[in-house]
């Protein structure tokens, strides 16, 4: 069974974003399948996900300047990002230091995060987008956001 699974829920309606969330989610679950070796099977699929995650929140961080959105929002985000990044680092070195429960908190924190951040955070992100481009998020769906 997959950790995360993809669907229209999480559209934000920029395409180049949503496109990126659903490979976060599929690399997500490569870590999830992998969380039972303690090998370079698991070593290997986080390196993978922590790679995309930062190319990811670059491109997030990138889109918000291009947009003007407010400095504030903005550094918000950023906070919010470098914070993950920060936690799934300690979890993550738990997990190296040889805890039996730190994988499985990884990936918990990971899920509910992602979660958290790409239906409230990023969908907001996509309003404010979408409102400075004069543009409606498609079908008008977040408006209450």
């Amino acid at each position: 069974m997959a950790a995360m699974q993809w669907s229209v829920d999480f559209y934000t309606g920029l395409p180049e974003i949503d496109r990126q969330h659903e490979a976060l989610f599929a690399l997500v679950n490569r870590l999830h399948d992998a969380r039972t070796h303690r090998n370079e099977l698991l070593d290997q699929a986080f390196g993978d996900l922590c790679d995309y995650i930062r190319d990811h929140f670059s491109a997030e961080e990138s889109f918000m300047d291009q947009a003007s959105l407010d400095p504030a929002y903005v550094a918000r985000h950023r906070a919010a990002h470098a914070n993950f990044i920060m936690r799934i680092n300690e979890l993550w070195q738990a997990h190296r230091a040889g805890s039996d429960e730190a994988a499985d908190d990884l990936l918990a924190f990971l899920v509910a995060w992602l979660r958290e951040h790409i239906l409230i955070t990023d969908r907001k992100m996509a309003v404010a987008a979408h409102h400075h481009l004069g543009s409606d998020a498609p079908h008008n769906q977040f408006s209450h956001f």
